[in-house]
Parts: structure tokens; sequence; C-alpha cells
């Protein structure tokens, strides 16, 4: 019986497209950040996330809308 998966095995390369952030507490920020999950209906719109030094990352969330089989 044949294996059916197929990997490909060449390189791919990825590129970071937009401005670098800093994933993770900045030094001196001791209390655990707040996290809000904007939604609509079903889909998550947005997640927010509030350090307590101030700082806030908004995550926006994107789906295709005839996503392929």
């Amino acid at each position: 019986m044949e294996n059916k998966l197929a990997v490909d095995t060449a390189q791919r390369r990825h590129r970071a497209v937009g401005s670098r952030v800093r994933v993770g507490p900045k030094p001196g920020c001791g209390a655990e950040p707040e996290i809000r999950v904007m939604k609509s209906g079903d889909r998550i719109e947005s997640i927010v996330i509030h350090c307590s030094c101030g700082e806030e990352i908004t995550v926006i969330c994107g789906y295709d809308e005839n996503p392929q089989p």
C-alpha cells in the first residue's frame, strides 16, 4: 500500500510584515495582564491584552469568507 501523505521538502522562506512587538512583560511589570476577547456571535473579532504597566496590545482576527476545503 502506498503512503498517501506527501511532504513538501523544499525550504520555505517567511518574511515578517509590519513592525516588531515585544512579547511578554516589560521589566518592572509584576502583575498578570488583563485579557479581553471581543466577539461577534461565535467569531472572535479581536483580543485585547492590557499590561499592568499601562501598555495595551490589540490583536485583530480575520477570517477567510470562503475557506478552501
